[in-house]
């Protein structure tokens, strides 16, 4: 697939399959914590990335797969694609699963956009800023590109969608903590149905410091009723992780049937599955469409 990638385990999304409609790492930010690294094409005008068509086509061949969501994300900033409204309008005449769209918002000024993203049933914007100062120091925009503008961009987009949309907010140390304050009172005034607080657990490729967990929890005073997603436990507790290799090591099984027959949360199911399959100990499979995990033979 060149469209195509996953299903990716998501703690946010569960398996998502992910759908690219960019060259590599085409954006108009270059945000300091980004963790594929420098934007290679700082792009400010939306344009055809990817042919349509073939995007489809992959769209189609992996519709009867398992899959929790179709997540438009990828190497860049999704909404730069001309072609995002008519893929997901098709796309949801093919796939039976919800679509959701991962954004930075940048572009929800623009009421054309807005109506695309509208398409979604979930979508997961972003605000890490609310002086300019502090947008330019954490997400080096494109020339020309305002705060205030997408504040106003994201509040429009509340008044046109009825679907959910969960904002993320990326705390960085010595960054934008500062004005956390203020960005709390803006996110609040969006009025989204998830304020989802994160920091920069998964190491970066510039000198940038996370908060801790001390500081993040501490951060709740400020964003009551918050989610807090960012995992500094990155490990599969000892007993856990015998339980799930010895089922495994039995028969292949879906991430639901680890939940069920390990008596697992559904999130914590999906966290030592991407743990496991990083360190080589799980390989997966499909069969009929569906996604199945087994010990891999080392183990």
């Amino acid at each position: 697939m060149e469209y195509l990638f996953g299903p990716v385990l998501s703690r946010r999304l569960g398996l998502s399959m992910g759908v690219d409609l960019l060259q590599y790492k085409t954006c108009n930010l270059d945000c300091v914590y980004c963790e594929l690294g420098k934007t290679i094409c700082l792009a400010s005008c939306r344009s055809r990335f990817v042919p349509p068509v073939r995007v489809l086509n992959e769209i189609k061949a992996k519709s009867n797969d398992d899959f929790d969501h179709l997540t438009f994300a990828g190497s860049g900033e999704p909404t730069l694609s001309v072609d995002l409204g008519e893929i997901v309008l098709q796309a949801k005449e093919i796939v039976d699963a919800p679509i959701a769209i991962i954004t930075n918002s940048t572009l929800l000024m623009d009421p054309q956009v807005r109506k695309e993203v509208a398409l979604a049933d979930i979508v997961l914007p972003s605000l890490d800023a609310i002086t300019q100062k502090t947008f330019q120091a954490i997400n080096r925009p494109a020339s020309g590109t305002r705060i205030e503008e997408i504040i106003h961009g994201l509040k429009a987009f509340r008044n046109d969608f009825d679907g959910e949309i969960w904002l993320e907010v990326m705390l960085v140390k010595g960054l934008n903590d500062h004005e956390a304050d203020l960005i709390a009172k803006v996110s609040e005034s969006i009025e989204p149905e998830r304020i989802q607080l994160n920091t920069v657990v998964r190491t970066p490729t510039e000198s940038v410091m996370p908060l801790d967990k001390e500081e993040i929890l501490k951060m709740l005073e400020l964003f009551p009723g918050a989610e807090v997603i960012p995992d500094w436990d990155w490990r599969v507790p000892i007993d856990i992780r015998a339980k799930i290799l010895d089922l495994l090591s039995k028969e292949p099984c879906t991430i639901e049937e680890i939940e069920v027959l390990l008596h697992i949360e559904r999130n914590n199911v999906i966290k030592y599955i991407s743990i496991l399959e990083r360190d080589k100990s799980l390989s997966r499979h499909k069969f009929q469409g569906k996604l199945y995990f087994k010990t891999s033979k080392k183990e």
